[in-house]
């Protein structure tokens, strides 16, 4: 007799939070010697591949004794064979082959940027969709907008995981070719403008070309409010281009601020009008075309990039192509959210209702919609739910977004993402209620949803990741045919890159949660393979270390971006090369007769592909937006000629067959005359971080107080300083949430963090003075073959750099004293070369690192010694009577979460040490010591809070200006 235990341990240690693994019963076939062992669900979590099959089922012969030697084992779980489970990629393929998506007729992608190259390794012409957690939602029981979550830990799950969708995931998707479909606005920038032919925001306009054939259809049509049931894409017009021979129209924005925007363009699709349709976007720095399929994707907006541009109306979209054109709306910005809602116990007159193209009926009599309660978020459109942008972007509401009879926003937003996909592709994948929609006809090959609620450990243990896909609707058949096993192929290849990218770069036992084939709404309403991942939990302080942290976020997005590239490279039958991470050891050099920029590549040690085998030089002129670049297969770049006055900016990516990587820091180089003296700029500040963490036995959390931390050039989703620190608060509700709540009045901020673009705030100071500037980076100028002796004047950026510890133990990331750096200042100093350095952390970070060197350096070779840390809560500085007229005047540098500057929580307070030193700035709150002047053999000035967050730009080119005439006088 085979016995059993009722539970079944978890075969392999390092995957946690499974549940039980019990046997449920075992089918013995004598006459054909096969045992069929029957597993409850729980075993199906597993990360299967053959060799922990082949394992298992051995285990399992094992303890069948001789009655049954010779019998054929076969294990069963959720109704599968668990070798069935294996991701195809891992199979035979005899076993795989019914898993391999069945490839959709081939068709002119829907966009294509025609300035990038064609990634024959990456995802050129590949669909996307993807979508991040909950939003901003009206909930009409309560008559109030309102988070799906609750605000913990400075986040709420609403808009946290839009951190690694938006700056991370969908750019490098794009980067590798694919285009990206988002059922969220996407843009950050709360101005709106509209370009129609009906109408247009003030100052803007639409300009049709001459002698064209034209028939009017319908569109867009622009309202400040939409209430429920209205369709902005059926109450307007387009204009229908018969006979287009090139240029056809000219959108001309007004735009109110510079800034990056978003660029949305609308038609009417039609299998008649043309596959190649031009938007040639002129922006600040130069122009981006498209090619569009206007047989595809219309009757919405659809994205087609970020770009600068200034204030005014120097920016234009023009559209040219031959044949039949649509022309409708295009929409630059995010906006304010319009959508209008109100309490469910309130009735419509039935005058306000539409008719079934979605339009408005003429009222019987004229109504006043204020005398209801409608409301509008309030807040900008990306904070918003899926619902509503779905409403405003001209889905059918029935069909996509309003599933509950206008009863309940919440169940509709996580409904309708799903319903949205369908509606993309149309039949015979349309939505569940008309798979035979003819929707927008894009052929979408996967989806992915990114969630951040993987529930609470007791014991501050990670709680890790877990994978949900949905294989069991439909006869396990999405309507194509292709078998629903495909999400889980998925969601196993995205689940393991995370798992095992995350053990190699920051922790060794991150927790692999199970793979749960659940009808969870996200999962099983797409009809494409989809995966929703629970990446971490937002409740739990172990993760949350992890999930605020920049770096954290771009690697595991990269790894989502990695499992998805594996996956469609396998169905497809080809071959994938990870794109390159950024270049680094930035440097900018005179050369005979110029200049030149140089880089070096940067080795992925947990990625063998990411090898880049071109670069892309990207340039900048003054403030305007950059380039669309230059390619080159060398790692040195030969600047352009630079005008008299001019600055040029630049920064680089690396190129392979699978994409493009993210673009390097920052350099820039101006030139004030042939003959003024040249002065370095050493951008050394490098430093992206988490805030800092306080864990003394029942009082933990964030402790914002302490070091905010640093984001990847901008926050966007924090919510308000945490309140509540004791472990044993109890959750009440999401008003109350207990342990880990944070106040609410940075929602909707733009948070400012490293740019990596700070050096030419210094430059244009430097240039203003009279003086000339070439920068470099701090990894080029700690190099022994890097020659500064050329400069009196070296200016380092060192911003908010400081120590910061690493996850693995390994040595320290961000140290401003490296030897290195001590060496390269002291070669300086000895040259009778003078520094100008300038930082939060400039004393603080030798007094954390308790480095006895360090500390001998600053004083001997700086002249400066710590005196404290967090010296003032405000900003104000006024120079000191002794050192005038060297410096004089008085100036104010941030100290709030702002989106010009970044925060200065905690600058220095440094002293004066030795003859010749003496204090030159002090902290008007205090009259601390913020900088000191040492004038001797060289000359040094250095302050404890940043040049470049000072607000006032004729403060900081007074500055300037004073410590350079200093400087260069002899």
């Amino acid at each position: 007799m085979i016995q059993f235990e009722s539970n079944w341990n978890n075969p392999i240690e390092e995957w946690g939070h499974l549940g039980l693994i019990r046997l449920d019963s075992i089918a013995i076939e004598d006459d054909s010697k096969m045992l069929s062992y029957y597993f409850n669900k729980t075993l199906s979590y597993l990360p299967w591949r053959t060799e922990l099959a082949d394992t298992f089922v051995a285990s399992l012969k094992e303890l069948q004794g001789k009655k049954h030697l010779g019998y054929q084992t076969l294990v069963y779980t959720n109704k599968y064979n668990i070798y069935t489970l294996i991701p195809a990629i891992h199979q035979t393929d005899s076993l795989a082959s019914e898993r391999i998506r069945i490839a959709p007729e081939k068709i002119i992608p829907h966009i294509k940027r025609l300035q990038q190259v064609n990634y024959t390794k990456g995802l050129s012409n590949n669909h996307i969709a993807l979508w991040h957690s909950h939003g901003w939602y009206y909930e009409s029981k309560l008559d109030r907008w309102e988070w799906q979550r609750a605000r913990l830990f400075g986040s709420v799950e609403d808009i946290s995981p839009m951190l690694y969708v938006l700056p991370y995931i969908a750019p490098m998707l794009e980067n590798a070719g694919a285009i990206t479909y988002i059922p969220r606005e996407r843009c950050f920038n709360s101005n709106e403008i509209i370009i129609d032919d009906n109408w247009s925001s003030p100052k803007s306009k639409f300009v049709l070309q001459k002698r064209l054939d034209i028939e009017s259809q319908t569109g867009f049509a622009h309202l400040d409010t939409l209430f429920a049931g209205y369709n902005p894409f059926k109450i307007g017009t387009s204009q229908l281009v018969k006979n287009a021979r090139g240029k056809v129209a000219v959108y001309t924005p007004y735009i109110p601020e510079n800034g990056d925007y978003a660029v949305y363009i609308s038609y009417n699709q039609n299998d008649n009008n043309s596959s190649a349709v031009e938007y040639k976007v002129k922006h600040s720095g130069g122009a981006s075309t498209f090619s569009v399929n206007q047989q595809i994707g219309g009757n919405t907006w659809t994205y087609l990039g970020t770009f600068a541009f200034n204030k005014g109306t120097s920016a234009t979209i023009e559209v040219l192509g031959q044949g039949q054109i649509s022309l409708d709306a295009i929409k630059i910005g995010g906006g304010i959210g319009n959508v209008a809602r109100r309490p469910t116990n309130e009735v419509m007159p039935n005058e306000w209702s539409l008719n079934n193209n979605g339009q408005k009926k003429e009222p019987a009599k004229k109504v006043n919609p204020e005398q209801f309660t409608w409301k509008t978020s309030g807040r900008p459109r990306y904070m918003e739910a899926s619902r509503y942008w779905l409403q405003y972007v001209g889905m059918p509401d029935t069909l996509v977004y309003s599933l509950n009879d206008e009863k309940n926003d919440y169940n509709d937003d996580y409904q309708s993402r799903g319903e949205w996909i369908d509606y993309l592709m149309g039949a015979p994948n349309g939505p569940t209620k008309d798979r035979n929609a003819t929707g927008l006809k894009i052929p979408v090959d996967l989806a992915f949803a990114f969630h951040t609620d993987a529930g609470v450990t007791p014991n501050d243990s990670a709680i890790g990741t877990l994978g949900i896909y949905s294989a069991e609707r439909d006869s396990s058949y999405f309507p194509n045919g292709q078998s629903k096993l495909a999400s889980r192929d998925l969601t196993d290849m995205i689940q393991t890159q995370i798992v095992e990218d995350i053990r190699a770069l920051y922790k060794d036992d991150w927790t692999r949660r199970g793979m749960w084939d659940k009808q969870y709404s996200e999962a099983w309403r797409p009809n494409v393979p989809t995966m929703l991942l629970e990446l971490l939990s937002h409740q739990n302080l172990a993760d949350m270390r992890f999930g605020l942290d920049p770096r954290f976020r771009f690697d595991v997005s990269r790894s989502i971006y990695k499992g998805i590239l594996k996956f469609q490279a396998f169905q497809e039958g080809r071959n994938y090369v990870v794109q390159p991470l950024p270049v680094n050891h930035l440097a900018l050099k005179e050369i005979n007769k110029g200049y030149q920029l140089s880089w070096k590549p940067v080795r992925d040690s947990i990625e063998s592909t990411a090898v880049p085998s071109k670069y892309k030089v990207y340039t900048r002129v003054d403030n305007s937006g950059f380039d669309n670049g230059v390619i080159t297969e060398e790692t040195t770049y030969k600047l352009p000629k630079i005008k008299k006055g001019q600055i040029l900016s630049f920064k680089v990516t690396a190129i392979n067959e699978g994409g493009e990587s993210f673009a390097s820091e920052i350099l820039s180089i101006g030139i004030a005359g042939k003959k003024s003296e040249k002065a370095l700029v050493v951008n050394a500040f490098d430093r992206i971080s988490a805030p800092s963490f306080v864990d003394e036995g029942n009082f933990a959390g964030i402790a914002w107080w302490d070091d905010q931390g640093v984001p990847y050039k901008y926050e966007y989703g924090y919510t308000g300083h945490q309140y509540d620190f004791n472990r044993q608060s109890p959750w009440l509700d999401d008003d109350s949430p207990g342990w880990g709540a944070s106040y609410a009045n940075d929602e909707g901020k733009i948070i400012k963090g490293n740019s990596f673009d700070n050096v030419i705030i210094h430059g244009q100071s430097i240039l203003k003075a009279g003086y000339s500037f070439i920068s470099v980076s701090d990894e080029a100028f700690e190099s022994y073959d890097f020659d500064a002796s050329a400069y009196k004047a070296i200016d380092i950026i060192l911003g908010e750099e400081k120590t910061t510890t690493s996850y693995k133990g390994e040595k320290p990331m961000y140290k401003i004293y490296t030897p290195a750096f001590m060496n390269k200042l002291k070669q300086l100093t000895a040259n009778q070369q003078n520094i100008f350095m300038s930082g939060a952390y400039v004393g603080s970070d030798i007094k954390m690192t308790s480095d006895t060197i360090a500390k001998d350096f600053a004083e001997d070779v700086l002249r400066f010694k710590w005196r404290t840390n967090h010296a003032v809560k405000n900003g104000s500085v006024y120079t000191t009577d002794n050192i005038a007229p060297i410096l004089k005047g008085s100036l104010e540098f941030n100290t709030v979460h702002s989106q010009d500057y970044y925060t200065v929580e905690a600058p220095d307070g440094i002293e004066p040490i030795g003859i010749n030193a003496a204090t030159a700035y002090r902290y008007k709150e205090n009259n601390v010591s913020a900088g000191i002047l040492y004038n001797g053999e060289y000359k040094t000035i250095i302050l404890g809070f940043p040049f470049e967050t000072i607000k006032s730009e004729k403060e900081r080119d007074g500055m300037m200006n004073q410590i350079l005439k200093f400087f260069y006088k002899d």
